[in-house]
């Protein structure tokens, strides 16, 4: 039997905060479409069981529209069963209009449930502020496979859950893939997200694959359409745009251009480097599906240095080296001051 694990998908999501309006709504539309990715998958592979561990929605209330595309995919793969509990983000959705999902789709209350098949027995919760593990009673005869919501430093405490015959703890809330020991039986996991939605998701992203028979294999499957990437580049030896330009194409040489790319300027760099930062971003985003230029860099300056430059540049450093700011507050000063002339971004 193979059944994938999933959670996070956070349908509907506003990914304004992280894209333009244009990308943000292409976005949206690839996390719905990448549910029929996921399905295309499964059938491919004789995957007969679908865990969804929570936040399959961002809010309880979603479009219609994206309530019946699920419907129809749900119901037009009939030979797949669903799993579904509510997590944080969507607990009280489930609660409303049950009856008009598909009979394949199973739920879950407020207190531990079953599901039974053959040798597998299938528990699930929805997401709660506090567990009750006394309640959760398993077969030990059984494969068990347990599904949650919640962070195991805090929500779930796996040592609550030791010794309680579970093979396979599907977890959702947590949106990076990670693996680790209950007991000597059994294991838990979070898939992460299907997809990653902000540059705080990074990294590759998909599901975990269940190969059960008399014991549990699980393997992580990366499964995203566009892959996050959080790069840094340390301009502290540059001289020139050129050369982090050449430097950052040496950086990014192996990223697809379907993905997405965030870059972070580090380091200190000299006064004499104009880092074009906005060119950058621009030759960025012709080159991949959306990228930003994050600029960590701090401006590597002597202020005794321009004491006596007759510049503009002079008059400013020596105005504020006269000033009765402390020593830490005088640098940050010139160093915006010095960027504000330079005409350069700055938050």
């Amino acid at each position: 039997m193979y059944i994938i694990h999933t959670a996070d998908l956070h349908l509907e999501s506003s990914l304004e905060t992280n894209l333009d309006p244009i990308k943000a709504q292409g976005r949206k539309k690839e996390l719905i479409s990448n549910c029929a990715r996921l399905l295309e998958y499964a059938q491919e592979n004789n995957v007969s069981k679908i865990i969804i561990a929570g936040d399959l929605f961002d809010d309880a209330k979603i479009s219609t529209r994206t309530k019946n595309h699920l419907c129809d995919l749900i119901d037009s793969n009939s030979n797949i069963d669903f799993f579904y509990i509510c997590g944080n983000h969507d607990e009280e959705f489930i609660l409303k209009e049950k009856s008009n999902w598909p009979s394949n789709l199973y739920f879950f209350g407020n207190e531990f449930k079953t599901y039974h098949f053959d040798n597998v027995d299938i528990t699930g919760i929805n997401y709660q502020p506090c567990y009750d593990f006394s309640k959760l009673v398993l077969n030990p005869e059984k494969i068990n496979i347990v599904i949650m919501h919640g962070d195991i430093d805090k929500d779930i405490k796996l040592a609550s859950l030791k010794n309680k015959s579970i093979d396979y703890l599907a977890l959702g809330h947590i949106h990076k893939f990670s693996m680790g020991k209950i007991d000597d039986r059994g294991v838990y996991a979070y898939s992460g997200t299907l997809e990653g939605r902000g540059y705080d998701e990074s990294g590759e992203k998909g599901f975990v694959k269940l190969n059960v028979t008399d014991k549990v294999k699980a393997e992580f499957v990366p499964f995203a359409l566009r892959v996050i990437h959080d790069v840094s580049l340390d301009i502290s030896k540059f001289e020139t745009y050129h050369e982090i330009r050449r430097n950052l194409d040496l950086k990014l040489a192996d990223i697809s251009e379907n993905d997405i790319v965030s870059v972070n300027l580090v380091g200190n760099y000299s006064l004499d480097l104009v880092k074009q930062n906005e060119i950058l971003t621009d030759v960025l985003n012709d080159r991949f599906y959306f990228a930003r230029i994050n600029d960590l860099s701090t401006l590597k300056i002597n202020p005794k240095d321009y004491e006596n430059d007759i510049s503009l540049k002079g008059e400013f450093i020596r105005n504020v080296l006269a000033s009765n700011l402390n020593e830490e507050d005088k640098n940050s000063v010139i160093e915006y001051g010095i960027k504000a002339l330079l005409k350069e971004d700055f938050e």
